[in-house]
């Protein structure tokens, strides 16, 4: 069976490490949107880099929250094969 990416371009790269810290510390999407008063499917269009970058402010929030180290918001992840060494 094919692989096909219908719709799911990437505005920007993912959030890997603010992913990985959610499933670490047993936090949710839901939870999340909620903070932020935006959906479910919103946060994880975030996240996933399909939908928009999170704003200053949203970041100060979930910063102050959940403890979500603010460099999470700005680490670039350029992917390895992509990089300069």
């Amino acid at each position: 069976m094919a692989n096909i990416n219908v719709g799911t371009s990437r505005r920007h790269q993912p959030y890997r490490k603010i992913k990985a810290y959610l499933v670490e510390n047993n936090i949710s999407q839901k939870e999340l949107g909620v903070l932020l008063k935006k959906s479910q499917s919103a946060i994880n269009q975030k996240l996933n880099g399909t939908g928009g970058d999170f704003s200053l402010r949203e970041a100060r929030l979930l910063s102050e929250y959940y403890a979500i180290p603010t460099k999470f918001f700005f680490e670039v992840d350029v992917p390895k094969k992509e990089r300069l060494e």
